[in-house]
């Protein structure tokens, strides 16, 4: 139901697996996977460098209808407040902290803004999906789950 779309040991021993190309490639053939951000912590300095933050009561049966439902996001630091489509345009905001934002969905350029904690667009016909991805001053990322259109 889930990937891994940040493994913080991968990240720091070897530069891969921090922005998800291949999360959009799956998505985008049609796999409806919610993504998670994880430390895989071989080493010590690996720990408490990628997380997910789950929208649910604080009990195990939430926490576990949330994962599976999608209600969480992925970070490695900054907040995501919210998230969602409403008459075409996607919408995101996040902490004051961050300062780009983009929008992904497959076969689609991203669409990315600058030196903002909150952005919105208007879709165009023929996206499937749109999920956010906000990054803050410290390069620090955190993603939504998409959000799921056709």
């Amino acid at each position: 139901f889930a990937m891994e779309i940040w493994n913080s040991g991968c990240v720091i021993e070897n530069d891969m697996d921090k922005n998800a190309p291949y999360w959009d490639e799956m998505l985008g053939n049609g796999h409806k996977l919610w993504g998670v951000a994880v430390d895989d912590g071989h080493q010590k300095h690996h720990h408490c460098k990628g997380w997910v933050m789950v929208n649910a009561e604080n009990n195990v049966d939430a926490i576990l209808d949330a994962l599976k439902n999608g209600s969480f996001y992925s970070s490695t630091g900054p907040v995501i407040e919210d998230f969602y489509i409403e008459d075409g345009k996607a919408f995101v905001k996040a902490s004051e902290e961050c300062s780009r934002i983009w929008f992904c969905a497959d076969k689609h350029p991203s669409k990315q803004f600058c030196d903002v904690s909150e952005a919105s667009f208007d879709m165009n016909d023929g996206w499937t999906y749109v999920r956010a991805v906000v990054m803050d001053k410290n390069g620090n990322r955190a993603w939504t789950n998409p959000i799921f259109i056709k």
